[in-house]
């Protein structure tokens, strides 16, 4: 997508930006300093900005805050309503599996770059029975821009434990939620602390946050069900207006893929996103692919995920992933990338 095209509400995530950085002591007016965004804008509801708008909005506001670990700050005071409607799923959602999917589902209306990107796995389930969620450490930025890489990383890390804090199961038996980080404590490690998560630990071999996978789908909060559901009808309103919805085909995908451990039918899928069997059939058919086609790269793209980072047995994988043994899935995997299993799993793949 264009850099300076301007399909951004500035309303939403550019002006939670705003509002947090003010509230750390950034002047407006050296905010929006060679922005394109004046004051009298922000009471507007229908101004776009561009992608390059608002990474020079926060490139002012990390040269004007100058605190450490800023990235968290930002993502503790960024309040749920600058994400649109869907962010008040978390208020009611049955679950941070269903909140979740909401989000991926809906986050092209804040950000409508997601129109054109595809879905890919996120997380994985360890032979301990805990999901894991790795965190983006944003590499391309690292190597121009380290300190903003270092605030986007921590940004997306405070806003993640958040949702999983007030979306997460916690009358399970295990509620707790871990914060696993791949780099060194630095000197402003008390400001993880007031992450609402159980444990944070440095110097991991990864950045991920992880809780037993009850926390994520047992469902909770049942009474609030009709508001969720009324929420959902809104957000798919507001997605039809946007005109910004993903190819119906990877609108498959996604819902395949945030779904895959329930291994949904042609039934189950053709429901959720408001058609009929023939009529899913038909669409795709359009777009030149089929539902077995989507399921079975969907499979695999699911089966590379936990081959390279979860700790999961061949033969559970196998099982987790449907295929009727370990030899079948090795031999779709060499198939697929020419590559054996274990040249995958060892960080050749």
């Amino acid at each position: 997508m264009d850099a300076n095209a301007r399909v951004i509400p500035l309303s939403l995530h550019p002006l939670g930006f705003i509002e947090a950085f003010t509230q750390l002591g950034a002047p407006l007016d050296g905010l929006l300093r060679d922005t394109g965004i004046d004051r009298s804008m922000l009471q507007h509801k229908d101004v776009r900005i561009s992608y390059a708008q608002q990474r020079r909005l926060l490139r002012n506001g990390v040269s004007l805050c100058r605190r450490p670990g800023l990235g968290l700050q930002v993502g503790m005071l960024f309040d749920w309503c600058y994400h649109g409607t869907v962010g008040y799923v978390v208020y009611c959602s049955p679950s941070l599996k269903a909140a979740g999917e909401a989000f991926y589902r809906y986050r092209v209306i804040a950000q409508p770059h997601y129109a054109t990107s595809k879905v890919r796995p996120a997380g994985y389930v360890d032979r301990n029975g805990q999901y894991v969620l790795p965190i983006s450490r944003f590499a391309r930025e690292a190597a121009s821009d380290p300190e903003m890489a270092r605030f986007l990383t921590e940004l997306r890390l405070a806003i993640i434990v958040r949702f999983w804090d007030a979306c997460g199961n916690k009358s399970v038996p295990d509620p707790s939620v871990h914060v696993r980080l791949g780099y060194p404590e630095p000197d402003y490690a008390e400001l993880y602390q007031r992450l609402p998560c159980s444990t944070v630990t440095f110097g991991c071999a990864h950045t991920e946050v992880a809780a037993h996978h009850s926390v994520i789908v047992e469902e909770f909060r049942l009474y609030r069900r009709r508001a969720f559901q009324r929420l959902l009808e809104q957000c798919e309103r507001e997605l039809r207006q946007s005109r910004l919805q993903l190819r119906f085909s990877e609108q498959v995908r996604t819902y395949i893929g945030l779904n895959f451990h329930c291994q949904p039918t042609l039934e189950d899928t053709a429901r959720a996103l408001g058609t009929t069997p023939r009529g899913l059939a038909r669409r795709l058919a359009a777009e030149r692919t089929s539902f077995r086609n989507i399921q079975r790269e969907v499979r695999l793209e699911w089966t590379m995920h936990h081959l390279r980072l979860s700790r999961l047995g061949v033969e559970e994988i196998s099982r987790l992933m449907g295929f009727s043994c370990a030899a079948s899935l090795r031999r779709a995997v060499k198939a697929a990338s020419g590559k054996t299993v274990s040249a995958i799993r060892s960080g050749g793949g």
